[in-house]
């Protein structure tokens, strides 16, 4: 079966047209599984999904997180996270993640075991305000001078959630002791800087600019001149594409190939949705550490 679908631009990210997220028979699905595969970034709009639909959809592609920030999660479904700045009538945080910019990352690559496929759900959303860029790390290998290729090829980098705390989710909370209880969930994890997809061959780059806080072989104080060095090519306009939300949309992408970001917007906008987070099948996906799938 061949979807209708529509790039975004010219070099990844793909609208597909006609499908209805919520009535899928395992056809569809399975054409839908199988371009997630070619492509890390799949558009749908006008979905309608109810949160127990979003699970179920989600589900097909593997296991569900709960994320360790247990603030942000559905009270009915806990595999579902709530992304605001909303509060509820007697004024505390209806989900996670504030109104402030979200800097380049890959989510999860803190954990020992990353889930490395997302499915974000935009409820209500402001127009062209808050919007969500993603880059192609994939594309940025294939396209990275074999010099600066011989740098990261084979090495291990340790990531940390929280490393540069201006940038990370200690800016959601003002009581220190909810950011040691989330420190002592979270500590430091190693994982292989390239991977390859064992469907496909492709090889990308998981690497965050914002909690590598260690490169094998790399001395201490040559790490960071050298991780500028990489986002400098890696971050490239060429390698991103920028979503602007409409309500209905449904996004979903490979943690392993894309980073991303988002925009800050205004607080007093309302902006509202729901994420699932997914462990992809290993021998259908690049994901690290495989050996713990």
């Amino acid at each position: 079966m061949n979807l209708r679908t529509r790039p975004l631009q010219d070099n990844f990210g793909l609208e597909v047209l006609d499908v209805d997220l919520a009535q899928l028979d395992r056809e569809t699905f399975d054409a839908v599984y199988r371009l997630w595969q070619k492509d890390p970034l799949l558009l749908f709009r006008r979905q309608t999904l109810s949160e127990k639909e979003l699970v179920s959809y989600s589900r097909g592609f593997g296991d569900l997180d709960h994320i360790v920030r247990a603030d942000m999660h559905s009270p009915l479904h806990p595999e579902v996270i709530y992304v605001t700045a909303l509060k509820r009538p007697d004024g505390t945080p209806l989900g996670g993640l504030g109104a402030y910019e979200l800097h380049w990352h890959h989510d999860q690559i803190y954990r020992l075991r990353p889930a490395s496929g997302s499915i974000f759900q935009a409820a209500e959303m402001p127009a062209d305000d808050g919007r969500t860029s993603w880059c192609n790390t994939a594309l940025a290998w294939d396209a990275m001078p074999e010099k600066l290729r011989k740098k990261i090829e084979g090495k291990r980098a340790t990531a940390k959630y929280g490393y540069r705390p201006s940038s990370s989710f200690q800016r959601d909370f003002a009581d220190e002791k909810k950011v040691e209880e989330i420190h002592a969930k979270t500590p430091e994890a190693t994982h292989d800087i390239i991977l390859t997809n064992p469907a496909t061959g492709q090889r990308s780059i998981f690497l965050d600019p914002n909690k590598t806080c260690a490169i094998e072989g790399v001395p201490a104080d040559r790490m960071q001149p050298l991780l500028d060095e990489l986002f400098a090519h890696i971050l490239q306009e060429r390698f991103v594409y920028t979503h602007s939300w409409r309500n209905g949309d449904v996004i979903m992408w490979d943690n392993a190939r894309l980073l991303h970001r988002r925009d800050p917007f205004d607080e007093k906008l309302p902006r509202f949705a729901k994420r699932t987070t997914i462990f992809l099948r290993p021998q259908d996906f690049a994901v690290p550490e495989p050996g713990m799938a």
